[in-house]
This record gives C-alpha cells, structure tokens and sequence, in this order.
C-alpha cells in the first residue's frame, strides 16, 4: 500500500467525462483537454466516510495503510479538502503530449476495470481519470514531448443530474469529476 505525496497532475479521461454522466466504455485511452492538480493534502485531513474502496477515506501519513487492497494508492485533488483511496488503471503507460502540453492517448490504453472493481457507491461512475506520476516529472507536462512510466488512478464522475457520492462535491465547468470535500 502506497501513497502519493508528490505533486500530481489530474486529467480527466475521455470526451465524456467533462459532458458529466453516461458510460465511459471502460476507460478509453483518450484524455480530454481539462485539467485539475491532484496533490498531497495535510496528512490529518480525511474523505467523507461512507465509500469502501474507491473514494474511501485515507490519512496521507499513514502511507496507504488504511486503504484496502482494491484502491491501495491514498490521493488528493486539488480543489477538495481530503484525501481518497483508489487502485491503478494504467501502470507503465506511455504517450506523447500535444501542442497545448496536453496527453490525448497512452499506450496502452487505460482501464476502467480496476475502477469499476473498487467502486462500492451507487452514485456517479468510477472512471481512469488521474494521472498519479510520468517520466520525466516535469511540474506541468510540456508541448509535444515523449512521456513514460505513467501510472493513472480513478476518480468518480458525477451523476447525470451532476450529483455525487455523500461527502463529494462536482468539480470542473460542467462539474463533470466529484472531489472530497
């Protein structure tokens, strides 16, 4: 059981994430556009409880050791208060950013499976949608470079009402990706 203390980048996953709601087809392998920093919170804040799994609340400190076995990596995205656990959809991935600094595919394709696996909530949809580290770790990706090693973790998307788990808020212009808050 790991945790990422580093700073992370999030991007969210295919073109219909950010519309909010509907299936993404087990993962796709193509990212959308938007982006949102996932970093390291205070080691003392928590999720909301309620999930077990995916969006389970985890103590960065404690290094993943209260995250279960399905979503052993504890994160946090900016923009919320907490931290969460989640599994890895894509491990060792590999892809080339665009003109904007933006990844569009990696190679392989990810994931949603694990996410799926995790995700004990009826609201919203588990979806591979935040990139948890890349090599080089340049502190934002830049144009039109060659990036390996990147390991992808799950976030929830909202509901197509835009509604999400108890203790998560929407996030995003369309409040496409719920964030603990």
């Amino acid at each position: 059981m790991k945790f990422r203390s580093t700073l992370l980048t999030a991007l969210v996953f295919s073109s219909g994430f950010v519309a909010c709601g509907g299936d993404d087809g087990g993962g796709g392998g193509t990212i959308d556009a938007a982006a949102i920093d996932a970093t390291a919170l205070d080691a003392g804040t928590d999720a909301p409880p309620g999930l077990t799994g995916l969006g389970q609340t985890c103590v960065l400190a404690m290094a993943g050791a209260d995250c279960p076995t399905t979503a052993p990596e504890c994160v946090g995205l900016q923009g919320g208060t907490a931290t969460y656990c989640t599994p890895l959809c894509l491990m060792g991935g590999s892809a080339t950013t665009n003109a904007q600094g933006q990844i569009t595919t990696t190679t392989p394709a990810p994931s949603a499976t694990a996410c799926s696996a995790a995700y004990s909530g009826t609201i919203g949809t588990p979806a591979c949608g935040v990139i948890l580290a890349y090599v080089p770790m340049d502190a934002t990706l830049q144009p039109n470079k060659a990036y390996t090693g990147i390991d992808l973790g799950c976030v929830i998307r909202c509901s197509t009402t835009g509604t999400c788990p108890t203790g998560f808020a929407a996030s995003g212009a369309a409040g496409a990706m719920c964030v603990c808050r």
